[in-house]
């Protein structure tokens, strides 16, 4: 909805918008936030998965590599992460008392 408010008003979107904004806040639409900038409803994992087993779709995966390498990748990436967040974890200030 957004957008289509921006095309139909051209250079004068920036007027529009915070009016659009705000009725988009203000006034229920019963319509998901996704469904109103995307105009559809998602497709999330789930949806994939159930549409795959019951209509018997072909999912194609391609990692760009073999799964097993993939996985080994995904497995050192996470534990990265995790080093990260942990490392970051002992640098944050101490929270100050409450008095």
């Amino acid at each position: 909805m957004p957008h289509n408010v921006i095309q139909q008003h051209g250079r004068q979107w920036h007027r529009i918008v915070p009016l659009v904004i705000w009725a988009l806040r203000e006034v229920p639409t019963g319509v998901s936030p996704y469904m109103l900038v995307y105009g559809r409803v998602p497709r999330g994992t789930l949806t994939v998965l159930r549409e795959s087993w019951a209509n018997n779709q072909d999912v194609q995966a391609d990692f760009g590599k073999p799964v097993e390498e993939y996985m080994t990748d995904l497995r050192r990436r996470t534990q990265q992460g995790a080093d990260w967040a942990w490392i970051g974890s002992l640098c944050t200030p101490s929270q100050p008392a409450l008095t």
